[in-house]
């Protein structure tokens, strides 16, 4: 297993490809089920939050467990936060990286060096021309695919779905991206291993690896 890469050291990497645990959810069910428990004690004096505390202290995840905190809302009452295991800063979601160069632990995002894939890729033709419109048709069809959607309703996604898929297939970008997904596996069974190995250290010399 390799050693995660100091942080300094390291590229940012997709959001998108972590795993996510919300910690909102749990909150509101942990704070349920004491309301059920002790209805005589209210919610917001010192004896509620303590208990709340000390149950959400019992929580773990991956056998990983975390510290929390309460702050005041703007029109009243409270609300609880996670605190980054790494530097404490204040959360309501940690992430886990798929990644070898990051470590098995739930952190925030700053810790592991993540940013959303539109960030990463953003400026770059690909993003614009593949990957995003690719993300915007995906999203159309979960909509589509919700029961309660009525023609009425879908008559714009429709239209819209139409327009961005027109603009894909026309696309030169597109159209080299999806060539080289269909046929790079293709290609790489037609070739004898001799002719593999041949092909990736020209790659090699080409990006100026081999010189070095």
């Amino acid at each position: 297993m390799k050693k995660p890469i100091p942080k300094e050291q390291r590229k940012f990497i997709p959001l998108e490809s972590c795993a996510v645990f919300s910690f909102l959810p749990l909150f509101t069910r942990i704070k349920e089920e004491l309301r059920k428990k002790f209805p005589d004690i209210p919610t917001g004096s010192e004896e509620f939050i303590k208990l709340m505390y000390k149950t959400l202290k019992a929580f773990s995840l991956n056998d990983q467990q975390f510290d929390y905190g309460t702050q005041g809302n703007y029109l009243g009452g409270y609300r609880w936060y996670v605190l980054c295991p790494e530097c404490g800063k204040k959360c309501f979601k940690l992430y886990l990286p798929e990644e070898e160069s990051r470590a098995k632990l739930y952190l925030c995002k700053n810790c592991h060096s993540l940013k959303h894939t539109s960030a990463i890729l953003g400026p770059t033709p690909r993003y614009q021309k593949v990957i995003r419109p690719l993300k915007q048709l995906e999203n159309i069809k979960k909509l589509l695919l919700k029961k309660s959607m009525t023609p009425e309703k879908a008559k714009h996604l429709l239209d819209a779905y139409d327009r961005i898929e027109q603009q894909l297939k026309s696309a030169s970008e597109y159209r080299l991206w999806k060539f080289q997904k269909e046929h790079k596996t293709k290609v790489k069974e037609l070739l004898p291993p001799e002719a593999l190995i041949q092909l990736r250290l020209d790659r090699q010399a080409e990006s100026g690896e081999l010189s070095k």
